[in-house]
């Protein structure tokens, strides 16, 4: 643990973490020094399989989500039932997340992510073989739509956290934006392929690529020679202890606060947007199936964009700057495109704000992944998940009912004009957050080993100048 200064939120006292012991990888994996020119995260060989692995996850995910979107919409007709998948889906995040980032720091990481992503291959195949068998109804999407957020609340903190353990500190942003990289590409292509697909009467196809990608997923984990996490000695504390340690942390640094807290505000008014677009292609625009893999795609090829920009102009982090322009673009594109009728136009906006949520979800995670100790990363991710995501039921919900009486436009430019003013506010309260700035992270075993002739390793305390979804 890094030497604290006078401003660092206080230690807990009644919950000491459970000791923890950190397998080294082998030799030559963790990077030195940051290389491989614009993408020094590249010059980390376990991180370029652990891309490999989320692109793969990301690539089947994407097409399972069109495909499902697309079939709710068919069995349904119904923009509310859209909107209560999407709620549904979302619902262990909400409840589960804070447990979830506990488990990611007790567990051992790599196992963790191999056996979730096994069953959600499986959960993945039942679907493919319902639709293919034409047995499928509402209720089955439902429940198998409830089954893999489980598995997904189990893999975000656990795969976020074991980022900075295999990167060289100055690399980190480079790491979190290749991701996002991969994560927009993967956009692009993904929708695209499964649109095709739905147009030639081949629905199934996106469960079915979804399945492969899976298990080859877990195959990839389960032999990623990721730094291991075992607990050594008795256990000393309780779940819930652990879990009160990471909040009293959030809660005693007014900046990492405020980061937590502002991710609800996009959560709950502009995240919805996703899952209408099944209605704007099919009843706004009138564009159809493959229509609905172009405004993917084009959120796609901007967020992508975005992430190769964030990677290699700023391989160590944004600013707070940046996340707060990220925001506010993200409120300005949303009802540009909630008013379109024009399919250039509603492309245009869509690419402006898949780039703005590569913008502010990237520099959210860099700053909470520099910011917050190792021993507790997982934990207070597990908190950002929970209000950058887990409140997404909540929003999906109450834009799915308002879009059954009032249509979907509305809601969506409404969300993006709250947004806007939460942005506002969040300045006003933290007027601080506008000259953050990225700062070293801390790995599994200390600061992360700074290069050859590079000066001393940044020791991490909080509350440091510091500025991080995809994401989602």
């Amino acid at each position: 643990m890094p030497t604290t200064n006078a401003t660092e939120p206080p230690e807990p006292e009644a919950s000491e973490p459970l000791p923890v012991a950190i397998s080294a990888p082998p030799s030559g994996q963790l990077a030195d020094a940051p290389s491989h020119g614009r993408f020094p995260a590249l010059a980390s060989p376990i991180y370029r399989r652990l891309l490999l692995g989320n692109t793969l996850a990301t690539l089947g995910s994407f097409m399972q989500a069109t495909a499902q979107g697309w079939l709710v919409l068919q069995l349904t007709n119904s923009p509310g039932l859209l909107g209560l998948v999407g709620a549904i889906a979302g619902i262990p995040t909400l409840f589960l997340a804070v447990i979830a980032g506990v488990l990611a720091d007790r567990l051992d990481r790599r196992r963790l992510l191999a056996s979730s992503y096994a069953v959600a291959a499986i959960l993945s195949g039942v679907l493919a073989g319902l639709t293919i068998t034409g047995s499928v109804t509402f209720w089955h999407v439902a429940v198998i739509a409830c089954a893999a957020g489980l598995l997904i609340t189990i893999q975000m903190p656990a795969g976020q956290a074991i980022i900075s353990t295999v990167v060289d500190r100055r690399a980190l942003g480079s790491a979190i934006a290749l991701n996002s990289a991969q994560y927009n590409l993967s956009r692009i292509i993904g929708p695209s392929l499964a649109g095709l697909a739905i147009a030639a009467g081949g629905l199934a196809l996106g469960f079915v690529a979804n399945t492969l990608a899976l298990a080859m997923v877990a195959v990839i984990f389960a032999r990623l020679p990721l730094p291991r996490t075992r607990a050594v000695g008795r256990l000393q504390t309780a779940m819930w202890g652990d879990l009160r340690d990471g909040v009293r942390h959030v809660a005693a640094d007014p900046i990492l606060s405020a980061l937590v807290i502002l991710a609800a505000a996009p959560a709950l008014f502009i995240l919805s947007y996703l899952t209408f677009l099944p209605v704007y292609a099919r009843d706004i625009l009138r564009i159809g199936a493959p229509g609905l893999g172009l405004l993917t795609g084009s959120i796609g090829i901007g967020a992508l964009s975005g992430a190769l920009l964030m990677a290699t102009r700023r391989p160590a982090g944004g600013s707070g700057r940046l996340l707060l322009a990220g925001l506010v673009s993200m409120s300005l594109s949303l009802a540009a495109f909630a008013v379109s009728t024009v399919v250039a136009l509603s492309c245009l906006a869509l690419a402006v704000l898949g780039a703005s949520q590569v913008a502010y979800y990237s520099t959210t995670n860099t700053l909470l992944q520099t910011r917050v100790p190792a021993r507790l990363r997982g934990r207070v991710h597990s908190l950002y998940v929970l209000t950058s995501i887990g409140l997404l039921p909540l929003g999906n919900l109450v834009a799915g009912a308002i879009a059954e009486r009032s249509g979907v436009p509305p809601v969506l430019a409404i969300g993006g004009a709250l947004t806007a003013a939460c942005a506002l506010i969040a300045v006003l309260v933290r007027p601080e957050m506008r000259t953050l700035q990225a700062a070293g992270a801390e790995s599994d075993t200390g600061p992360l080993a700074s290069p050859p002739d590079a000066g001393p390793s940044l020791p991490l305390s909080a509350p440091l100048a510091a500025e991080g979804p995809a994401d989602a």
